[in-house]
């Protein structure tokens, strides 16, 4: 089973050369899916979702996106504050979750907001009672995924630092469950890491981006390859031709069931 996992397309700031070698690559991969942790778009704008939408399509396969922050309309504030997801819903509804892949299940969750009452509108700000629904969901899969655009904890040494409203507090909960990954991006910075809580731990795998807006990293994306128990990460950056070069900074083997949540069985 293997999966790709982008985010911060940015279309509308995209780079015409790599976002063409990405999806060279990823049909070279044939991944069972690709997930998307949104920012499709720079500014919402609906010609930036047509070019996401069809390059999306491009690429052959199943594929998956949660919005993002930049997914919202940037530049229309009554309609960014009244309707933020309007066109993301318009445009790339039919790339919903949650991917059933026999043993892989993935399930999306929006954690971006069109405003908000704080300094910086644009992170992230989790809704416990839409995540609580989606960790009691019953699945079958023998690993449970969760995608979304903004870390839960911000990743250790990332060039952008990020704040997500109940962060820690989701952190914690999704330790707890059932679900052992969690794939996002918004830092624009491939990373992987295992955060631990109280009650169980999980994997928080970050993918760099595609885009022109670049933080000291080259554009990137990741694969996830899962065997049995195992699961290996591995982020694919831009050479200046094609995603050959692998980041071994971020590439890690994780045995999926030291992170399940010990259980309490009554006598």
């Amino acid at each position: 089973m293997k999966l790709v996992h982008l985010a911060d397309l940015h279309f509308g700031a995209a780079d015409p050369n790599v976002m063409a070698a990405a999806a060279r690559q990823i049909q070279v991969f044939a991944p069972d899916a690709v997930v998307v942790s949104g920012d499709l778009t720079q500014n919402g704008r609906r010609r930036e979702f047509d070019a996401a939408r069809e390059w999306l399509l491009g690429l052959g396969t199943r594929v998956a996106c949660t919005p993002g922050n930049h997914d919202t309309p940037m530049f229309q504030l009554h309609h960014r504050v009244m309707r933020p997801f309007s066109r993301y819903r318009d445009h790339v509804a039919e790339f919903s979750f949650p991917l059933d892949l026999g043993k892989v299940r993935v399930d999306g969750l929006n954690t971006a907001r069109g405003w908000q009452v704080r300094r910086n509108w644009a992170e992230g700000s989790v809704d416990l009672d839409d995540l609580d629904q989606i960790l009691s969901a019953e699945s079958k899969a023998e690993t449970r995924i969760l995608a979304c655009h903004h870390p839960f904890v911000s990743p250790a040494g990332a060039p952008l630092q990020t704040a997500t409203r109940r962060g820690r507090r989701a952190s914690a909960r999704l330790g707890a469950s059932d679900v052992n990954v969690l794939l996002n991006g918004h830092v624009h910075a491939p990373q992987v890491e295992i955060i631990p809580g109280p009650f169980g731990a999980y994997v928080s795998v970050t993918a760099g981006t595609l885009s022109l807006r670049l933080r000291q990293v080259p554009p990137s994306f990741n694969t996830l390859e899962f065997d049995d128990a195992l699961m290996t990460v591995t982020a694919y950056s831009h050479d200046g031709y094609d995603f050959t070069r692998k980041i071994r900074s971020v590439w890690n083997t994780v045995r999926m069931e030291q992170l399940r949540p010990p259980r309490v069985v009554s006598a």
